[in-house]
């Protein structure tokens, strides 16, 4: 039955090829014995007319044949994504799993710059790290400050990730989770052998859109991670600088467990504001800084 419908589709009915054949038979054995003129043409007409058919039948069929190995390539093709789809999510999940349960292989210090902007392109974070390796380090993740207050899919190229290693060889930066949580995969190559400084930028484009609208917000940072050593952070040193616009008025931070210490605001060269929080012992901790500074208006 399959077999059936697939040439019917073509023909629709072996009667119309039937036809098409008489006519075009007929009218070229017929052209060279009438002599009236009008017979001619009538002849010549209806010779033209099954040719035409014919020339627009074949036309259809290998239309039809195009159309059908079209659309069976488009299901390959779209199976064939969907398979490499899946594999690249497994691969993801498996190097999520492995840097999630690996201890990691070092120590750090670890800088942090958080500007708050003006508007929402100029809100920008700099992470800027020294490395001690333990006794070596290729690879590693983290994980940008995006806004979470959105369902929206934050990847690595809407918030201008750089990378920067100023001696000693390059970083590749791989996205791992497309979410609200963004997870960049850094590989270092050559690997780190020796005290390493390297830092990371992006632009989290409206992060702290909140804070300008409604003049309060909040940043948190998870410390959790345990080291090889056995201690409970990475970190030797943890430093975080809050940059804040011009006002009349000064911002004001602090930290909601009293981690750390906080400095007072001060202005810089710019007249920005600065406040600098620092932990000289940071120990594994979630910390929360509280944000505020009054609404230009």
């Amino acid at each position: 039955m399959a077999e059936t419908s697939k040439y019917e589709t073509f023909y629709k009915g072996p009667l119309n090829v039937f036809v098409m054949l008489i006519g075009s038979a007929s009218g070229v054995a017929q052209l060279a014995d009438f002599s009236s003129a009008i017979g001619q043409w009538v002849l010549t007409a209806v010779f033209l007319a099954s040719l035409l058919y014919f020339v627009v039948r074949v036309w259809q069929i290998g239309f039809v044949v195009k159309i059908r190995e079209l659309r069976a390539e488009l299901l390959e093709a779209t199976k064939a994504l969907a398979l490499q789809r899946a594999g690249h999510q497994h691969y993801l999940d498996a190097i999520q799993r492995i840097s999630e349960r690996e201890k990691p292989l070092f120590s750090e210090t670890i800088e942090v710059l958080v500007t708050v902007g003006a508007d929402d392109d100029s809100d920008s974070i700099v992470e800027k790290r020294v490395t001690t390796p333990e006794p070596l380090v290729t690879h590693r993740t983290l994980r940008p400050i995006v806004p979470t207050d959105t369902d929206r899919l934050a990847r690595i190229d809407e918030i201008s990730f750089k990378t920067v290693r100023p001696v000693g060889g390059t970083i590749t930066a791989l996205p791992l989770e497309q979410s609200r949580r963004l997870r960049v995969w850094l590989i270092f190559d050559p690997a780190m052998t020796t005290p390493t400084e390297w830092q990371v930028e992006y632009r989290p484009r409206g992060l702290w859109r909140p804070l300008r609208e409604r003049g309060w917000d909040q940043l948190a940072w998870e410390d959790r991670l345990p080291a090889a050593s056995g201690a409970p952070s990475a970190f030797t040193r943890f430093v975080v600088t809050f940059s804040f616009p011009e006002s009349d008025q000064p911002p004001s931070v602090k930290e909601r467990q009293g981690y750390g210490r906080m400095s007072e605001p001060e202005r810089d060269h710019r007249g920005r504001w600065e406040v600098v929080w620092r932990d000289e012992k940071p120990a594994g901790r979630r910390y929360v800084w509280d944000l505020t500074q009054p609404v230009a208006s």
